[in-house]
């Protein structure tokens, strides 16, 4: 029996405070982010254990379980490091920025990030593989342009959110009709009732963010003296593209995303040695150091300065810690706890999806985890849509609405971790313009209480359905 013991609710809320007190405290005295924090999460998960006699065998086997989950992610947060890197090397980089800073005019820049990613996105159906490779090109432009980076990363997390979102190729526009009982069609017509909307409105804004940004006080950078120096470090020219022009490539032809990064990287290697004379040992040094440029120019060593997968490893301790704390939790009882007391109160069409949202979220922030999110989620309230008798297209936009975009709102989630990494920018720094993604769950609310869009259909129709 003690290997079923699971905690109850004021013993998982009393676990929750504690694990968000320690990764606060961590944030809070800038000690090197959250992982410190997670870790600590484990020692309390430990501690409950033992103070409340709960197997910790059973409970420390569901992080492992839940950590299997994502090592794709953590391999492809290490190769977009060492893609990075070489592409630097290489001069890929900054043959991008000096195409763009002689091709987009700054103003456009903004709106024109927002429709590059969500188109690569929409035609791959990775945000992960649009993130990595259009992400980087434009927020490299947008840092010698001098537009604030944490716009740029806004419009390229949104892009990238809003092609993976709706694609029939993402994983996640699979997943979700298929724990709700939907249709992939029927699905993804249904999004475009809540994501639409917010990608015209957020086009809209990150325009005139880009007018704003170019007007009153701004100041041009030397754009002429960053091509002068890019051009006396680098031999630039179309060769310096193929590394990225591959990349796409394989990604149109979806080759899997860590063999595409690293045939990409390897690309990179081989320009980096026969076009720009770099030895061997000094790519393998970059692949996992990263690039040290020796421009002097403040904003260009930042731009320049980075990559490697060394500098991914923090981000694969997050990700291994947040999502290992996720999985004990599920053990522990403390999702079911938490989203048992959040559908007790549920009386409407717009009260089921609003509590749909808030389960989305909570298992987000918990799991840390979209695919954990989407089926905890869908698995408790799909019972609850079919009394309703609301269609499941209906429930399973719901759950793409919160669970699929919470993750880059998480400090912790590995989402956002993977954006923060690869685009060099903080949480903090890209949320305040993350658009899409906290305005489309807010339509799905406006139509749950307003009854736009929400399809039900009888016994019948949900028998055909299933």
């Amino acid at each position: 029996m003690s290997e079923e013991k699971k905690l109850n609710n004021w013993q998982s809320v009393l676990l929750l405070l504690l694990i968000v007190g320690a990764v606060a405290v961590c944030i809070r005295l800038k000690t090197g982010g959250p992982m410190i924090g997670l870790f600590v999460s484990w020692l309390l998960v430990y501690l409950f254990c033992k103070i409340f006699r709960v197997n910790f065998d059973r409970v420390i086997g569901g992080a492992y379980d839940a950590i299997r989950v994502v090592v794709p992610t953590l391999c492809l947060l290490m190769a977009i490091g060492v893609m990075i890197g070489t592409w630097l090397q290489s001069g890929t980089i900054a043959t991008i920025i000096v195409g763009g800073l002689k091709m987009i005019n700054p103003t456009w820049l903004l709106p024109l990030t927002l429709i590059f990613c969500a188109v690569l996105s929409l035609v791959t159906g990775t945000s992960y593989g649009s993130v990595g490779s259009a992400g980087v090109a434009m927020m490299a432009i947008g840092n010698a342009m001098g537009i604030n980076p944490g716009m740029v990363a806004g419009a390229v997390i949104c892009g990238a959110m809003f092609g993976d979102k709706l694609s029939p190729l993402s994983d996640t526009t699979n997943l979700a009709p298929a724990v709700a009982g939907a249709k992939l069609g029927k699905h993804v017509r249904s999004m475009l009732w809540t994501t639409l909307p917010t990608f015209i409105i957020s086009l809209i804004l990150f325009t005139i963010l880009g007018f704003q940004q170019t007007s009153g006080s701004y100041t041009a950078a030397d754009l002429g003296g960053y091509i002068s120096a890019l051009d006396g470090e680098f031999r630039l020219g179309f060769v310096t593209l193929l590394p990225a022009i591959l990349i796409i490539v394989l990604l149109l032809l979806k080759v899997n995303a860590v063999v595409a990064l690293g045939l990409s990287s390897v690309a990179a290697g081989l320009v980096s040695w026969l076009y720009q004379g770099r030895d061997l040992r000094s790519i393998i040094v970059v692949a996992y150091s990263g690039y040290s440029t020796g421009i002097e120019e403040g904003i260009l060593r930042t731009i320049l300065n980075r990559g490697g997968m060394g500098s991914m490893l923090q981000y694969v301790a997050i990700i291994s810690f947040a999502v290992g704390m996720g999985g004990m939790l599920d053990k522990l009882g403390v999702l079911d706890n938490i989203l048992r007391a959040l559908v007790k109160h549920i009386k409407s069409d717009g009260t089921l999806i609003l509590a749909t949202l808030l389960v989305g979220y909570v298992t987000s922030l918990i799991s840390c985890s979209q695919p954990m999110a989407h089926v905890l989620t869908g698995r408790l309230m799909a019972p609850l849509f079919k009394e309703r008798g609301i269609a499941p297209e209906i429930l399973s936009r719901s759950l793409e609405d919160s669970g699929t975009l919470a993750g880059p709102m998480i400090p912790w989630h590995g989402y956002c971790v993977y954006m923060a990494g690869t685009l060099g920018v903080a949480w903090s720094a890209f949320f305040p313009f993350l658009f899409l993604l906290y305005l489309t769950p807010l339509f799905s609310i406006f139509y749950g209480f307003t009854g736009i869009s929400i399809k039900h259909i009888d016994k019948e129709e949900a028998a055909a359905e299933a």
